[in-house]
C-alpha cells in the first residue's frame, strides 16, 4: 500500500473515494462533520498540486435509486465552507455527462459525484460499473477508512483498474494508529470490548486473543462469557456458543480475559426501572446488566494503568442513561490517566466514540478512529482486506 507523500498530482484527474457518510438531520444540518473535516488534507494535497480532485463517495442506505435525503448535494454548504472554494456537484456519479463535466473543470477544481450507492451495482461489485467509474480519472486514492471493510465496486474493485492507486493521509493514519496494538515493543497491551451484541465483536475478540495480553469485558458481551464459562452448562444458546467457542480459543493462547465481578442490573430496559448492583454470580434471574459495577471499574481501571497499548471498543453499558454512566466514565478516566502516562490508546466505534465526546475526553486519547466496524473488521481480518489489498502494486 503506497501513500500519497511525495506523488505530484500536477495536470491529474483524480478519483478520491472519500467516506462522508455523516449524520444529518432533516432540515439539513450536520451535526458531526468530523469524517469529513479528517478527508480534508488529502483533498488539499490534489488541489495544491494543481491536480483536479473528483470526490466519490456513498451516503446511507438508498434501497431503489435516487432519493433526496440521501443526496451527497446536501452536503455541499458544509463542504465548501471547510474548502474554502467553491465546490462543483454532479448530479450522476457515472456516464459521458459527468466525464463532459470533468473534462471543463481546471487544475485545483473540487467536483463531488452524486451517492454512489444510488447506482445498485455499488454493491453488487460489479466490474462494468467499476470500469465507468475508473473512466473518470488518471488516479485513484481511497481515503475512506470508514467503508474498508465493504466489498463494494468503489473499494475493492475499482482500484485495481488504475495503475496508480494510493491510500490518503487518513486511511495511512488509520491503519499505522490499528497495528499498533499488534506490536510486542509496546506491551502489554489492553483491548476493552463492550456493546451489546456478541456476534458483532465475536470475530475481532478472536483477533485479538492473537496479540494482545488482556481482554476486558463490559456492556451485552458479559452474560453470554459468563454463562458458557459454567461448566454445569450443557445447553448453550446461539450467543453462548459464540462464547464457549472463544473461550477455547483463549486456552491456545496467552492472552486473558476478565469479567466484570459486579454489574449494574435492571429487571427490564427501561430508563426508569429500578436498578441494583450485584455481583455477576448472584444477578437476579433475567436481569439486564446496564453497566459495570463499581468493584469491576476499579479492576478494569488498575488493569488499564498497567498497560502500553489499548483499543477501546464498545461502551461499558447504557452509558446514554444518566444512571448507568459511571462504568463507561472510570474506563475513559483511566484510558485518559494512562495515556498521561505515555500509553498509547485508540478509541474505535460510533457509540465509544461519541461516549468519550460525551464524557469530555477526547482530546485525552492518542487516536479516535473514524470507522469502528471497519477497525475491528481490520483486525478480524488479520489485517486483510480486499479493498487495502487491491492498492498494492
Amino acid at each position: 500500500m503506497i501513500g500519497i507523500q511525495g506523488v505530484s498530482f500536477k495536470d491529474k484527474k483524480v478519483l478520491i473515494r472519500v467516506d462522508f457518510n455523516v449524520p444529518i438531520t432533516d432540515e439539513g444540518v450536520i451535526t458531526d462533520d468530523w469524517r469529513i473535516r479528517r478527508s480534508l488534507p488529502t483533498i488539499q494535497k490534489v488541489t495544491q498540486d494543481r491536480g483536479i480532485a473528483i470526490l466519490l463517495s456513498h451516503f446511507g442506505r438508498p434501497k431503489d435509486g435516487y432519493e433526496r435525503r440521501y443526496s451527497l448535494s446536501r452536503l455541499l454548504p458544509v463542504l465548501s465552507n471547510l474548502l474554502q472554494q467553491p465546490i462543483r456537484f454532479a448530479s450522476s456519479c457515472i456516464g459521458a455527462a459527468v466525464q463532459e463535466q470533468i473534462g471543463m473543470l481546471e487544475p485545483g477544481h473540487i467536483l463531488l459525484l452524486e451517492n454512489v450507492r444510488f447506482h445498485a451495482e455499488e454493491t453488487l461489485e460489479d466490474s462494468n460499473f467499476a470500469r465507468g467509474l475508473a473512466a473518470l480519472a488518471d488516479v485513484y486514492i481511497n481515503e475512506a477508512f470508514g467503508a474498508i471493510h465493504r466489498n463494494h465496486a468503489s473499494t475493492s474493485l475499482l482500484p485495481t483498474y488504475f495503475k496508480e492507486r494510493y491510500a490518503g493521509y487518513l486511511l495511512q493514519q488509520e491503519i499505522a494508529a490499528i497495528d499498533r496494538l499488534f506490536s510486542k515493543e509496546e506491551a502489554p497491551v489492553v483491548a476493552i470490548m463492550g456493546g451489546s451484541k456478541l456476534v458483532d465483536k465475536a470475530k475481532p475478540i478472536e483477533g485479538l486473543m492473537r496479540y494482545v495480553d488482556h481482554i476486558l469485558i463490559g456492556g451485552g458481551l458479559v452474560l453470554p462469557f459468563y454463562h458458557a464459562g459454567q461448566a454445569k452448562q450443557l445447553v448453550y444458546t446461539e450467543t453462548e456458543a459464540i462464547a464457549s467457542r472463544l473461550f477455547g480459543v483463549l486456552r491456545n493462547s496467552h492472552c486473558q480475559l476478565w469479567l466484570p465481578t459486579d454489574v449494574l442490573t435492571a429487571p427490564e430496559m427501561d430508563k426508569q426501572a429500578m436498578l441494583s448492583t450485584a455481583s455477576l454470580a448472584h444477578m437476579p434471574c433475567n436481569a439486564n446488566i446496564v453497566d459495570i459495577g463499581p468493584a469491576a471499574q476499579a479492576h478494569f481501571a488498575a488493569q488499564i494503568l498497567q498497560a502500553k497499548t489499548i483499543l477501546w471498543a464498545g461502551p461499558m453499558g447504557v452509558f446514554e442513561w444518566e444512571q448507568c454512566v459511571a462504568g463507561t466514565v472510570a474506563i475513559a478516566q483511566a484510558i485518559a490517566q494512562a495515556t498521561a502516562q505515555g500509553a498509547y490508546s485508540i478509541v474505535g466505534g460510533g457509540d465509544t466514540a461519541a461516549a468519550v465526546k460525551q464524557i469530555g475526553y477526547e482530546n485525552q486519547v492518542s487516536y479516535i478512529s473514524t470507522g469502528g466496524g471497519a477497525l475491528l473488521a481490520y483486525i478480524a481480518a488479520d489485517r486483510k482486506l480486499p479493498s487495502l489489498e487491491a492498492l498494492k502494486e
